[in-house]
């Protein structure tokens, strides 16, 4: 339980509930991220179960998991930072009555999540890579790899699309759920329990996604190809046309919408099975 009834949850505590809850939900729909992945690097049509199951055949099921544990770094690295300070954030920016405004509640999650992802960029790389070759290459081989060959500054290209991926979908992911929340909490007059949580998790699944693909493509490209973000766009309007940037939108949406439930529902009830307020 919390310590002598408060219900402000410490730096610390929060970090770690985040950890666990980031590392289930990654775990889980991975496979589906995995799969998306494929198509953006693919040029022309791909359809989901293709990309997956075409993998499966060729590769083996293990080349599927085998960027899961770059992708559970980058997060505790990613979410840890874009949650604990969109809530700081949020909670500096609140009224007299402890609220914020819609604006407030964006401003902080474009903040939140550009920042994470700058600092999560150098594993995002790597997730990239090695969802690329298959798993042919350990983590730490690709690694190693980017570091020999490129440098540090390896490890940050396509920095740009990543970066504003992440401001974007976070307005889906931060802000929209706790909007969502607050919102399905007065309206529909629910606890805070986990019939809330899920209903506001894919609300905030549909505008991650929304916001985040176009973006999303760019930086998969990038990441696994040798062209700057603003010849990644250009090259994909040209060839493919303006479709093309919502290539594995299903796929990111069904991933997210999953995601988002496994995440914020672990994170909530973990929150409040210690007795610490909710999110």
């Amino acid at each position: 339980m919390a310590p002598n009834g408060s219900t402000e949850l410490p730096t610390l505590t929060r970090f770690g509930f985040i950890a666990a809850s980031s590392a289930v939900a990654e775990s889980v729909t991975f496979p589906i991220d995995f799969a998306k992945t494929r198509m953006q690097l693919t040029v022309g049509r791909r359809g989901f179960f293709e990309a997956l199951f075409g993998c499966v055949r060729q590769e083996g099921f293990s080349a599927v998991y085998a960027a899961l544990p770059a992708a559970v770094v980058r997060h505790w690295v990613y979410s840890t930072i874009r949650i604990s300070l969109y809530e700081d954030l949020r909670n500096l920016a609140a009224d007299g009555s402890g609220g914020s405004s819609t604006s407030v509640k964006i401003a902080a999650s474009l903040v939140a999540g550009g920042t994470a992802q700058f600092c999560a960029s150098p594993t995002d790389r790597v997730k990239v890579l090695v969802v690329q070759n298959g798993g042919r290459e350990s983590v730490f081989r690709v690694a190693a790899g980017i570091a020999r060959v490129e440098g540090f500054a390896g490890f940050y290209r396509g920095v740009l699309p990543n970066v504003t991926r992440a401001a974007l979908v976070n307005i889906g992911e931060l802000a929209t759920y706790d909007t969502a929340k607050r919102f399905v909490l007065d309206k529909f007059e629910l606890d805070d329990g986990v019939v809330a949580h899920t209903m506001s998790a894919f609300c905030s699944g549909f505008v991650a996604s929304l916001c985040s693909t176009p973006a999303d493509v760019v930086k998969s490209r990038v990441m696994g190809g040798k062209m700057s973000s603003w010849e990644c766009v250009k090259t994909t309007m040209v060839r493919e046309g303006p479709l093309a940037f919502y290539k594995g939108f299903i796929p990111n949406w069904t991933r997210l919408g999953p995601w988002q439930l496994c995440f914020w529902v672990s994170y909530e009830q973990l929150r409040q099975a210690t007795g610490y307020s909710g999110f």
